[in-house]
């Protein structure tokens, strides 16, 4: 559940909290339920049938119904079930819409000051519009302190407006589509989605971390190696625990392609040394089990013997891999800071290199490598795709897989068109001869 501490020790939160437990199949299974722990019906049952049933990630789920928790907190506050509403083909108005878009761009705190404010009886003179709730974008944060930015309000926006477009389908099937209130439905309704989602923000598309970062290639790779291995004149780290701790990071982010809050949250349980394989088990995507170098189990064993067994007895019991010398848990900008670090340290490293730049070199080596297989023994696109989406933690059907080849494949047409002009002679420069003419 969303909630805030207002200043005191006085915790407020929204009217929803969404729920996941493990299903009878073994699958996650996630719901919204109201302030009384009730599941609405129609939510849940978008849910299932477009994200669950579909394949969709639970954490994607788990954003999508809190987002229409959101539409129901605004809907409730203005004294209107939202669900009946739509149900019956009561679509909102262009000012609901507007108010609505309003609302969604608000961080937690405000929106439920917002709504509270709508819930009491106000005089005329005293009217509370959204508008002035409406905070600078440059100033959003969610309870949490992270920077609600346009691509997070443009997300909600579109899912809301997903939610209202999958009503109107299901209740324009229900009716004769030669029926006067079909047309109406249909005119109003389509009308209400689009203006909808022309409030969304406008964000680059570059915004999202996953496919924005570019890869490096591998002398960068080769120098960053050297640059963390322990002992190393150019390992910009104290020596020791910090060394070793930081260079078995790095060997699990170029291993892996993970992502660095899945390798933020190994435990020394996640990691097999015999077999080579590191599980995943926390991920905004799929949990999975991957390979991992030889070198990077024997650098595990050897944090773990030399450094990992001597912490704390209590922070040993927790089993997290990656901690400080006291055994706490590392947070995720300790991770970026090490990559500060190393572009600080070390001549050569891009501006631009962080974790997520490690994600997007493996997923260029996984690219090449595929590559450079005998015909007979490349897989097909199709299975390129699958094998991708497995060891990133996306689903079979996700299009990230080829999102992230993208930049691999501009590399190789430049490469192509590069040597075709090598191959093509040059005309020599023409020289001018004054007794020729030419300069007439």
């Amino acid at each position: 559940m969303w909630h805030y501490r207002d200043g005191t020790k006085n915790v407020k939160m929204l009217p929803f909290q969404v729920r996941r437990f493990p299903g009878r199949s073994g699958d996650e299974v996630v719901i919204l339920v109201d302030r009384d722990g009730m599941p609405p019906f129609w939510p849940n049952v978008y849910a299932m049938n477009e994200y669950r049933n579909a394949g969709k990630s639970p954490n994607t789920t788990v954003k999508v119904l809190r987002t229409l928790g959101l539409l129901r907190t605004w809907a409730n506050a203005l004294g209107r079930d939202v669900d009946h509403d739509l149900t019956v083909g009561q679509f909102l108005s262009v000012e609901d819409v507007e108010s609505l878009a309003s609302f969604l761009g608000l961080p937690a705190r405000e929106q439920e000051e917002w709504a509270e404010q709508q819930r009491r009886p106000i005089k005329k003179s005293n009217v509370v519009r959204l508008e002035s709730y409406r905070p600078d974008p440059k100033d959003l944060a969610d309870v949490e302190g992270v920077v609600i930015n346009t691509f997070e309000v443009a997300t909600r926006i579109k899912w809301v407006a997903a939610y209202i477009e999958w009503h109107y389908a299901r209740r324009l099937g229900s009716l004769d589509r030669h029926n006067a209130a079909a047309k109406t439905l249909k005119d109003v309704g389509q009308i209400v989605i689009e203006r909808l989602r022309r409030l969304a923000p406008r964000v680059d598309s570059a915004h999202d971390d996953e496919v924005s970062l570019e890869g490096v290639d591998r002398a960068t790779t080769d120098l960053i190696e050297e640059a963390l291995r322990p002992g190393s004149s150019s390992n910009p780290f104290t020596p020791g625990f910090v060394q070793a701790r930081n260079y078995l990071i790095w060997r699990f982010l170029s291993d892996t392609g993970a992502r660095r809050g899945e390798v933020r949250e190994a435990l020394v349980s996640n990691v097999d040394y015999a077999e080579r394989q590191f599980t995943i088990h926390i991920s905004k995507t799929i949990p999975r089990t991957v390979p991992i170098r030889r070198v990077t189990a024997e650098a595990f064993d050897f944090f773990i013997e030399n450094y990992w067994s001597k912490l704390p007895k209590e922070a040993r019991r927790r089993g997290h891999l990656f901690t400080d010398k006291q055994g706490v848990q590392l947070s995720l900008k300790a991770f970026n800071r090490l990559f500060e670090r190393v572009r600080e340290s070390v001549a050569g490293v891009p501006t631009f290199m962080a974790p997520h730049s490690v994600r997007r070199t493996w997923n260029d080596r996984f690219s090449e490598m595929i590559d450079a297989m005998p015909p007979e023994k490349r897989p097909s696109p199709a299975q390129e795709m699958a094998m991708r989406n497995r060891l990133q933690g996306w689903v079979p059907t996700s299009l990230m897989g080829a999102r992230y080849a993208r930049r691999h494949i501009k590399l190789a047409a430049d490469k192509i068109v590069e040597a075709m002009f090598a191959d093509t002679p040059i005309p020599p420069k023409r020289t001018k001869n004054k007794s020729s003419g030419d300069n007439k």
